[in-house]
């Protein structure tokens, strides 16, 4: 049985297009996994703190698990725990919502999500990441700046097999509404390969 997590990010929960465009996948990958399991992590709405120093220190210190290291400890079991990853995450001011960044924060951690021997080395393998982002402007490059540094972060906890669909111009309704028409016979696509 497979499990995908999905991770929200948008602090919108209605005319969200991240948001949509996330439950649109969901739909379509449960169709192709009716035996599975779909796990929400919800940040843009769910206070996520920030990294401390104290917290910051206490990856490197603690021997074992304490109340401090909790949900840190929580998040990266979901992540090993899953098969499958979708990120909904709209841009805001040219980077990702402070939400999401808190969450990675809290998941990129020496010795639990990669380790370092004179390089990255990631420890989550073969989990397929989808990333749906959504932003107001015109996409000028390949990727968009939240896409490259979700991209960065994913590759060093060793994940490489990442699917990228992307709403922009959302600032023009009718538009991004085609646009995440259009995006459903893409997650079909992809999702049968």
């Amino acid at each position: 049985m497979e499990t995908l997590l999905k991770i929200d990010s948008s602090l919108r929960l209605e005319n969200s297009y991240s948001r949509r465009a996330g439950d649109s996948f969901v739909h379509e990958w449960k169709i192709l996994n009716p035996n599975s399991t779909v796990k929400n992590r919800e940040v843009g709405t769910r206070f996520i703190p920030h990294l401390d120093q104290a917290l910051f220190e206490e990856f490197y210190t603690a021997q074992r698990s304490s109340e401090n290291l909790r949900l840190s400890d929580e998040l990266i079991a979901e992540l090993f725990e899953c098969d499958e990853i979708l990120i909904t995450v709209p841009m805001y001011n040219f980077g990702m919502p402070s939400s999401l960044k808190a969450y990675f924060d809290l998941v990129v951690r020496t010795g639990k999500t990669f380790r370092y021997e004179g390089k990255s080395i990631g420890l989550l393998k073969n989990k397929k990441t989808y990333i749906l982002s959504s932003m107001g402007d015109v996409k000028t490059d390949a990727l968009s700046l939240v896409e490259m540094h979700l991209q960065k972060i994913l590759n060093d906890m060793g994940i490489w097999d990442i699917f990228y669909y992307s709403l922009d111009s959302t600032a023009d309704e009718s538009h991004a509404r085609r646009q995440l028409n259009n995006q459903i016979t893409s997650f079909t696509n992809t999702l049968n390969t």
